[in-house]
């Protein structure tokens, strides 16, 4: 039963994720084989989210850990079996739960030895942070594991995955995710002790995943840092790539200067509420094509807010902004919606006729998919002053000679 509902969900995934994320932008492809026996490594930014991140992006189909106390329910147990997402319990779930352990690696092993794809968030708890934690030993446990049976050995990747996304608690981030380069059983030699080998892969995963993971100094205006790394995330072309390159610049000893000039962009772009940027002329030909753009903004609005709003409440009402948040959000408005949309076409068919219906359901369909993108292009034109002054801001922090 799992195998043919699980693919099922699997698309709906992918489809609903157009109408919640503003894009995903996948760096690194190459580096996902699709024909051997994978462990995906990410770190863990935000909650259930980044399974359902990782499902439209893998092109193949993937298991997941999740912690032991999400199994505690019979219902929960059940929808996650379904949607191939396992049990691993840590300490904090008691000792007693660890033996369990042994049934979840052994069947990730099976998995493998079918070439299949096992993912696990190495950090080994969500927090909605840019930042990598420390590593738990989960994962270089069923990669010593795996590489030690015969059946699966140096046919295994372990592939290392950065998630980064541009904002927590709202709809429409934009999220990057990166394969990075591959582990191989080659790499290492230790294979008598485990703990050693544990201590070994564990350094060589953090050294991989610390290159490409955006950084934040808690002890120096951490806002600050938020504001300038969130607005690069959302508009920047290679938006990851750009914000920890000037984020690395912050974190360099003896930039006084630099950080004087980065907290004034940040306050700049606080005071003038400034989120978006999208490149808007004056000309005769931008003008009128904003004119659609704005109507369309509208109407998305109109057809939309009410699933979307809703969703928004419920989120915040059970999680009160906690590290669940989005992924509450998420799954109130993939129940949400279409439910939403039946609403919609039945009370157009009543009160009108069966065109008017599907005409409904296609405008509020269109209208969603592209709300965030007719927004930004609409903000940015009624800011487009503002934002000149924002582009000459960040050059300037960018100038190899700034601080």
């Amino acid at each position: 039963m799992r195998k043919i509902i699980h693919p099922l969900i699997r698309f709906y995934l992918k489809v609903t994720s157009y109408f919640f994320f503003e894009k995903i932008e996948i760096i690194g492809k190459e580096n996902m084989p699709l024909d051997c026996p994978v462990i995906l490594a990410s770190n863990h930014p935000n909650a259930f989210l980044d399974s359902i991140v990782m499902t439209s992006c893998a092109g193949r189909p993937l298991f997941y850990t999740a912690r032991g106390d999400f199994f505690k329910s019979k219902i929960a147990s059940t929808l996650l079996y379904y949607i191939q997402i396992l049990p691993v319990f840590r300490i904090e779930e008691g000792k007693e739960n660890l033996h369990k352990n042994e049934e979840t690696f052994s069947y990730c092993i099976d998995i493998l030895k079918e070439n299949g794809a096992v993912s696990i968030f190495s950090e080994g708890f969500s927090e909605n942070k840019w930042e990598l934690r420390p590593l738990r030993k989960g994962t270089a446990r069923l990669a010593f594991e795996a590489w030690n049976n015969p059946e699966v050995s140096d046919k295994l990747r372990i592939v290392p995955v950065i998630i980064h996304y541009s904002s927590w608690l709202k709809m429409f981030p934009r999220v990057y995710v990166e394969f990075l380069e591959n582990i191989e059983k080659k790499s290492f030699t230790s294979w008598e002790e485990p703990g050693i080998f544990n201590k070994q892969f564990n350094e060589k995963l953090k050294d991989i995943l610390s290159r490409k993971c955006i950084a934040v100094d808690e002890n120096s205006d951490a806002a600050t840092q938020n504001k300038i790394i969130g607005f690069l995330l959302k508009n920047a072309t290679k938006g990851a790539t750009t914000a920890k390159k000037l984020q690395d610049k912050y974190l360099l000893p003896g930039s006084e200067i630099f950080k004087v000039n980065y907290k004034a962009l940040s306050e700049f772009l606080t005071r003038g509420n400034i989120n978006y940027d999208s490149k808007s002329g004056t000309s005769i030909g931008t003008i009128l094509l904003l004119l659609p753009t704005c109507l369309l903004f509208i109407v998305a609005w109109i057809y939309n807010f009410i699933p979307y709003l809703l969703s928004k409440f419920i989120a915040w009402i059970i999680t009160k902004g906690n590290d669940f948040h989005d992924s509450l959000m998420y799954c109130s408005l993939m129940l949400l919606y279409p439910i939403y949309l039946v609403i919609l076409f039945y009370f157009s068919v009543h009160y009108s006729s069966l065109w008017t219906g599907i005409e409904n359901l296609v405008i509020a369909l269109i209208s969603a998919h592209f709300y965030e993108s007719s927004k930004r292009t609409t903000w940015s034109f009624w800011k487009r002053k503002k934002l000149i002054i924002v582009r000459q801001m960040f050059s300037r922090l960018f100038e190899t000679n700034n601080g």
